[in-house]
């Protein structure tokens, strides 16, 4: 039995997705599809880099503790551009950010915004945007 990969939106999102422009819109669309044909079981299969949003912070530091608690990921989406940076995988400015539990069939999209913040900090989407950790 072929194994079923589903995508949902957070309804914050949803209504900001529909004031992208058609590129934008592409480029979620572009990921979702790849997700429902593999999930995410081989990262190798994506274009764009695939990271937990807690990487690279201290265990201590907030951020970490909410996008962990949160089961936060981040797609670099190739806005405005792809670039390779590193051999196994590309990054863009702009990252699609997901819920998701590592193992699990679904992911859950809740927001698309620029890599880091005015102050060079790593954005995490507001808890407005994400779906209740379970």
């Amino acid at each position: 039995m072929t194994q079923q990969y589903t995508v949902s939106f957070g309804k914050l999102f949803a209504k900001e997705f529909k004031n992208f422009s058609e590129k934008d819109q592409d480029k979620v669309l572009d990921f979702t599809e790849q997700f429902e044909q593999c999930g995410l079981a081989d990262f190798t299969k994506y274009p764009g880099k695939i990271a937990p949003s807690w990487s690279n912070l201290e265990q201590d530091d907030p951020n970490f503790i909410y996008a962990m608690t949160n089961t936060l990921w981040h797609y670099h989406v190739g806005l405005p551009e792809y670039v390779q940076r590193h051999p196994k995988y590309k990054t863009s400015d702009w990252v699609l950010h997901f819920q998701w539990r590592q193992g699990d069939n679904t992911i859950h999209l809740v927001d698309m915004c620029y890599h880091y913040t005015n102050d060079g900090r790593f954005y995490l989407p507001g808890p407005q945007y994400l779906e209740k950790a379970g």
